[in-house]
């Protein structure tokens, strides 16, 4: 993998791929998205600070994770949001998923909305805490079919970019992810 990731563009033939998709549950793209993000993930171990060929890589990637973050499949979202999480260890990579963040964001934002119960144009005051919310504890499925190990993980990746806070703290406000 080393070989591959020292190349001067290791994540070219696998851009295209990503590109062809028609739908979020197609093979290939989803296989695709899988293997760049293990890529980058040790590339950005290797090169902290980034290199040209993974910043122009990672935003290709975090918008095809996003059709997956914004499909109706729980298991697609997930694959999405772990994937997010794996990318996010390095201080660039967050940055660039914080630029992108119409893309990536928002569909986080989204699943926690559903998650406590609240319209995706309301305001904050939710079902979750007017204690009306349903919760399955034996499935793990709270408001809007959410699963538990799902919302654990969007909480994960938010809580990843909070490293980022002097750079994104105000920014996360325009979401009204908590109720006032």
């Amino acid at each position: 993998m080393q070989g591959l990731v020292d190349h001067e563009d290791p994540y070219a033939p696998f851009l295209p791929l990503l590109a062809q998709a028609t739908s979020p549950e197609e093979a290939i793209p989803l296989l695709t998205s899988t293997v760049l993000a293990i890529l980058l993930t040790g590339a950005a171990a290797t090169h902290p600070n980034g290199t040209p060929a993974t910043d122009k890589a990672l935003p290709k990637l975090f918008s095809y994770l996003s059709t997956l973050a914004q499909s109706s499949d729980s298991g697609l979202q997930d694959i999405a949001v772990i994937s997010y999480s794996s990318l996010l260890r390095s201080k660039r990579s967050r940055e660039i998923f914080w630029d992108n963040r119409n893309v990536t964001v928002q569909p986080l934002i989204a699943i926690l909305r559903t998650a406590a119960g609240v319209a995706p144009n309301a305001d904050s005051s939710s079902t979750l805490w007017s204690g009306t919310s349903t919760r399955s504890g034996i499935e793990g499925i709270i408001n809007g079919g959410i699963g538990l190990q799902l919302l654990y993980h969007v909480l994960l990746v938010v809580w990843q970019l909070s490293f980022e806070s002097a750079d994104i703290g105000d920014g996360l406000e325009e979401y009204a992810i908590l109720p006032n």
